[in-house]
Order: structure tokens, then C-alpha cells, then sequence
């Protein structure tokens, strides 16, 4: 450098007293002038008081777009982080439920026995996504959230409506999506055995773990479907006709009533 700042140049743009242009162009000499920098008065407080601020800043966690959704829905900061830390087995499951809901959708278009195909998976998937929201071995924060105040019935009842929203969303959209759907019903025959479904494995979740409950259910499922293809004269869709869905009905009620005792009793 050919020349340096003088010591009044110095003061005024240390003590925010410079003008804008005077400021400007002692910023870009103190770029490359080290001498200057050193003549530079430095207030240790403020400074201290900037970096400070600074490591709050780069330290602070930032939100993932998933918990500023949920915050712009009106879910407080702890809900909502609650539900975005979904395991990584739940993200899975979504990805494979929307890949599966189409292949079966494909499948209801193309083939005779697709529609058959597409009304017995559908009420299976919002069972295996709560089977696959909570607990050891699927979840791998659940060791730490076990020991907070949030963890039981609480964290299972948000992780459970935390699937159950797309789940629903999902197969109502394929179900619109089918060649026979011509009324409402026909669009949301699946919803109450899915829903008593998911019931039971929340009530079985009391004695089993939740995944080994899903499956128990989701094979309770496998094995109606089967008695009712191997019995002659029976119509596998009469587990979704009007005297069946009654029977959803009921068996949903007392189920949520079993879950809701152990909410309040937990």
C-alpha cells in the first residue's frame, strides 16, 4: 500500500461516526492493509458481545421444512419436531406405499382380478406404517425418547396420526382412481377395516411389541381373506359389504375404547 488511513479516518469509522462513503472505502483498504488493522481501535466488548451472537446463530438448529409445515398448522415447536423426527424405516414405508397403491392401481386396470388385488391391499396400509412408526428396532431415537416425558402412549399416539394422514390420503386418492368407483362408498369401502385394523394393533401393543402386533393382525387379515376364498360360495368381498362394515364398526369402537383406557391409564 502507497498510503494508509489517517488516525481520525480510523476513529470516526471505529466509532460508527464516518459517513457511508468514508465507511465504505476504509472497509475496502482494511481488506488489504494489515497495518491498518492493527492501528484499528478495537472495543472488546462488542466484539466479544458479535461472535456471540454469531455461535448462537451457527449453532442454533434450524428447522427442517417438514417442522415449519406443522408450525405454520398450529403445532407447537415440541410436537412438531416430535413428528418430524419420523424413523427412517416410516420413510420407507411411505415411498413403498405410493409405489404399491400404483402397481395395484395399474393391476385394477388391466387385469380381471386386479380390482380384487387393489381391495385387499389397500386396508393393509395404514397397519403396516403404525407397525413401523414406534419402538425399539425401528425407530433409532427411541432409547433416547424413551426417557422423556413425551415417550408411551403419547409419542405412539402422534407417531400414529402421523401415518395414519397420508396413509388415508393416499389410498383415497388411488381408490378414486379405480375403474368401478362410481359412488362414495365405493371409494372408502377400505376405510373402517383399516381403521379397526389399526386399533388392534395399538391395543395389542399393550403385550407385544408394535411391529410383532402388526403383524399378528395383518395376518389375522391374510388368513379372513383366505377362509373366505376357500370356502365354497363365499364372495371375498362380503368382508367389505354393508352387514360387514357394521361389523368394522363395532369391533373399531370397542378397540378404540381399549386404547383410549390405556391412553388414560399410562
Amino acid at each position: 500500500m502507497s498510503w494508509h488511513l489517517s488516525h481520525d479516518q480510523l476513529h470516526r469509522y471505529a466509532t460508527h461516526t464516518a459517513d457511508d462513503v468514508t465507511a465504505m472505502s476504509v472497509e475496502a483498504h482494511l481488506t488489504y492493509c494489515a497495518r491498518c488493522r492493527d492501528r484499528l481501535p478495537t472495543d472488546e466488548t462488542w466484539l466479544e458481545r458479535s461472535w456471540a451472537n454469531l455461535r448462537d446463530v451457527v449453532d442454533r438448529p434450524r428447522p427442517s421444512p417438514l417442522e415449519r409445515l406443522l408450525g405454520a398448522l398450529g403445532l407447537r415447536e415440541g410436537t412438531a419436531k416430535l413428528l418430524a423426527a419420523t424413523p427412517t424405516l416410516y420413510r420407507a414405508w411411505l415411498v413403498a406405499t405410493v409405489i404399491v397403491l400404483a402397481a395395484t392401481l395399474v393391476l385394477a386396470h388391466e387385469i380381471p382380478r386386479g380390482t380384487m388385488l387393489f381391495s385387499f391391499t389397500v386396508p393393509v396400509v395404514p397397519l403396516v406404517g403404525v407397525a413401523l412408526a414406534y419402538g425399539h428396532g425401528v425407530d433409532p431415537a427411541h432409547s433416547l425418547a424413551s426417557v422423556t416425558p413425551w415417550a408411551g402412549p403419547r409419542l405412539l399416539l402422534l407417531r400414529t396420526c402421523a401415518v395414519l394422514v397420508p396413509a388415508l390420503t393416499l389410498c383415497t386418492v388411488a381408490s378414486l382412481l379405480m375403474p368401478t368407483v362410481a359412488t362414495a362408498y365405493e371409494a372408502v369401502f377400505w376405510l373402517l377395516p383399516a381403521l379397526a385394523m389399526v386399533a388392534a394393533c395399538l391395543a395389542l401393543g399393550r403385550w407385544l411389541h408394535l411391529s410383532m402386533a402388526g403383524a399378528v393382525v395383518g395376518g389375522g387379515w391374510l388368513l379372513l381373506m383366505a377362509m373366505f376364498a376357500i370356502l365354497e360360495g363365499t364372495d371375498p368381498f362380503q368382508l367389505f359389504s354393508p352387514l360387514a362394515q357394521a361389523g368394522w364398526a363395532t369391533a373399531l369402537a370397542l378397540l378404540a375404547a381399549v386404547v383410549a383406557l390405556r391412553m388414560r391409564t399410562a
